[in-house]
């Protein structure tokens, strides 16, 4: 009596029991026509010739039963809301929940789920039986029965057919009436590949899980947020607004600390003729703080400044280094570029980068390499407005 895995259904769970023998079935799955019965012994021992009585899990069938017949509802509701092309490409009927692929060029708009999750409910409410009947396939094609895409058919076909709302062929389990659902409710609807859409949903004794999963996130956020359930989205909203306005004061207050630590290297630039350059190592700076400060101590110092900066951002990635250079444009116009300076630079920490002549970033891996790399910058640095100097 149990049903093997097939068509998106997966396979029965239950018992076998015996003289003094208990197997605990997990699943079953069919192998052209033999029925493989996968589970767990938990009582005695289990022997060729043992005679059993197979007890399918009840429940877990009902489940199964709702979610199948649901699917069966979901392709009617998404023909009739969505377009009359649309079609299986896939599915999944478990006991907690149904899975259901079809073709769609679009996203499916959250209107359309929930004039979909109104119809179906309609439906169930409408209480419509459902007859299943074994025929000639000429014969259910004919009377207007659905075939799954891809799916290879016999001669002889079972019909499931819920009037006047669905008729497929399907070889699964099913309820009895419409009403047996209960309630049918969508979870999510995602793209899955180039033009084919997914709808996960629960129907039946599923749904309760669902609510209730639900209802404790909401009890949990209203605990967090000490608000009603009735105001967490409001509750949510001010706090994203507070944060925003933290992380911009964030922001500037990390700019200033980065202009304040570069401008207290103006003390040791170094002259070379009319021209001036600083090399230093800043950490615990990011990135675009540390470029804001070179170019603004760029600005002070004049267009006969070279800077080259160089540290570890964050402490918490000890391998990462940020490398920035700014040149006025004096330096620029003796053909010394920063995009092409720094990169080298990066090179040595195991990165790379560049930027535009005046100003540019990089990045390396190799912190443990940013002191030699600094200090052989220094040395190119200076050669180069050495050379320009004479």
């Amino acid at each position: 009596p149990f049903y093997a895995a097939s068509g998106g259904q997966i396979g029965d769970k239950g018992l076998l029991i015996g003289d003094q023998l208990v197997v605990e079935i997990e699943d079953v799955t069919r192998e052209k026509q033999i029925f493989v019965h996968n589970g767990r012994i938990k009582q005695g021992t289990l022997r060729i010739h043992n005679s059993v009585t197979s007890k399918v899990d009840s429940f877990s069938r009902s489940c199964a039963n709702a979610n199948h017949t649901a699917t069966h509802l979901l392709q009617s509701a998404l023909k009739l809301t969505i377009d009359s092309s649309v079609g299986q490409r896939g599915s999944l009927v478990a006991f907690d929940r149904l899975r259901f692929d079809f073709n769609s060029p679009f996203p499916i708009k959250a209107s359309q789920l929930r004039e979909m999750e109104v119809l179906i409910n309609k439906w169930i409410i409408e209480d419509h039986p459902i007859s299943i009947e074994t025929m000639p396939i000429d014969r259910a094609l004919s009377a207007g029965a659905l075939a799954m895409f891809g799916e290879k058919y016999g001669d002889v076909v079972r019909v499931v057919d819920v009037p006047g709302v669905s008729m497929e062929l399907c070889g699964g389990t099913h309820v009895a009436s419409t009403s047996e659902l209960g309630i049918f409710k969508i979870v999510s609807e995602a793209g899955i590949a180039s033009g084919i859409r997914r709808i996960e949903a629960v129907a039946g004794p599923a749904v309760l899980d669902y609510v209730n999963e639900r209802d404790q996130v909401v009890t949990d956020l209203s605990e967090l947020l000490k608000s009603q359930p009735n105001e967490i989205v409001q509750r949510v909203l001010s706090l994203q607004h507070e944060l925003k306005l933290l992380t911009r004061n964030l922001i500037t207050i990390k700019k200033e600390l980065a202009v304040a630590k570069v401008l207290s290297f103006r003390d040791q630039v170094i002259h070379i003729g009319r021209h001036q350059y600083i090399v230093q190592r800043v950490d615990n700076i990011d990135g675009t703080s540390l470029q804001e400060a070179a170019f603004d101590l760029t600005n002070r110092l004049g267009n006969n400044t070279a800077i080259l900066l160089g540290g570890i951002p964050d402490s918490k990635d000890e391998k990462k280094v940020i490398l920035v250079a700014s040149f006025g444009s004096e330096i620029v116009s003796l053909g010394l570029n920063a995009g092409k300076f720094v990169g080298v630079v990066a090179k040595l920490c195991g990165g790379g980068g560049g930027g535009r002549p005046n100003l540019a970033q990089a990045g390396g891996r190799k912190a443990e390499a940013l002191n030699e790399a600094l200090g052989q910058a220094e040395c190119d640095l200076r050669t180069q407005l050495e050379h320009y100097s004479s």
